[in-house]
């Protein structure tokens, strides 16, 4: 079904699922303009680093997967 969705839409859907499974997303440039989008979980005392991607379809994946949502 994401398919059909923009990717804005998906934007959402990626963080709403990161927010609700103690997960979040940064968004952050490099420096030939391109946007990567960086997954953490929330640890203490330090957040976790799980993983980057560049393609918003990619990263909404990885978020279902490292959240274990189907």
């Amino acid at each position: 079904m994401t398919r059909r969705h923009s990717p804005l839409q998906q934007l959402k859907e990626a963080k709403q699922i990161a927010h609700d499974h103690g997960l979040f997303v940064v968004e952050r440039q490099d420096a030939r303009g391109v946007t990567n989008y960086l997954l953490y979980r929330q640890t203490q005392p330090r957040n976790t680093f799980v993983g980057r991607r560049r393609d918003i379809s990619a990263l909404r994946a990885m978020v279902c997967k490292a959240a274990n949502f189907h």
